[in-house]
């Protein structure tokens, strides 16, 4: 649980009895404390296997407005954003807010570190842009991203590659530099992001969406477009 989840301050005056009872209990030996210590430990236990959904509840309800720093480099490495109307950008950076909250970023470098504000906000983009008109836009489930500086391997994959996505443990790897130069159209870069968030997507949501039917000429103007047929 995170130091700034509001999970986490609902739970700390609980802890802070726990303390006390506690040391009532085992150091001064006074038993008549061993309820409250029992009670205080289980509503503690308790808001601490819940605080993703307590977490989840407050920033849906209260997200906080993105500062006019946050807002310029937003609208710097987003062109889905700055197509919006001002309405639907309120919402961008409303979901952007929860989905930052809500995830677990590690940079990978020498040690894991927690990931800089900037990067989960670039990681966080990508990630409202595919869901921007679905009510799944957390992708259950799909809560650590972790980010390269570099191409890397992984056990999955031995040769050097620049995303992957884990659906078994959940988990999406970027290569940092390619995904923030991929946002800027300029670089004609593939995007990474927004093939590993539509990849997460469609895993998440493969009961839904029907497929194309066979009759129509939609996959031969797919297949035109791309030269990828759909075998």
């Amino acid at each position: 649980m995170k130091i700034h989840s509001i999970a986490f301050f609902i739970m700390l005056p609980f802890l802070i009895l726990v303390l006390y009872t506690g040391y009532h209990v085992f150091f001064m030996d006074d038993n008549s404390m061993f309820p409250y210590l029992l009670v205080f430990a289980i509503i503690s236990t308790i808001i601490y296997l819940f605080s993703p959904q307590i977490d989840f509840a407050w920033y849906s309800n209260y997200p906080k407005d993105f500062s006019q720093k946050e807002r310029t480099f937003l609208s710097s490495i987003s062109t889905f954003y700055n197509s919006l109307e001002e309405k639907d950008r309120l919402k961008f950076e409303q979901r952007s807010y929860v989905f930052i909250r809500a995830k677990d970023f590690k940079l990978i470098m020498k040690e894991r570190k927690e990931m800089p504000e900037d990067m989960k906000l670039v990681v966080a983009t990508n990630a409202i842009q595919v869901a921007f008109h679905s009510d799944n836009y957390l992708y259950k489930k799909y809560d650590r991203y972790f980010a390269y500086g570099h191409e890397f391997p992984t056990p999955d994959k031995k040769f050097l590659h620049s995303v992957e996505v884990n659906h078994d443990d959940k988990i999406a790897i970027f290569n940092m530099d390619v995904l923030v130069k991929s946002l800027n159209f300029e670089n004609r870069i593939f995007n990474i992001g927004l093939f590993a968030f539509i990849d997460i997507f469609l895993h998440i949501n493969k009961k839904s969406i029907p497929d194309l039917p066979e009759t129509t000429s939609v996959w031969q103007k797919i297949t035109d477009i791309s030269s990828i047929s759909k075998n």
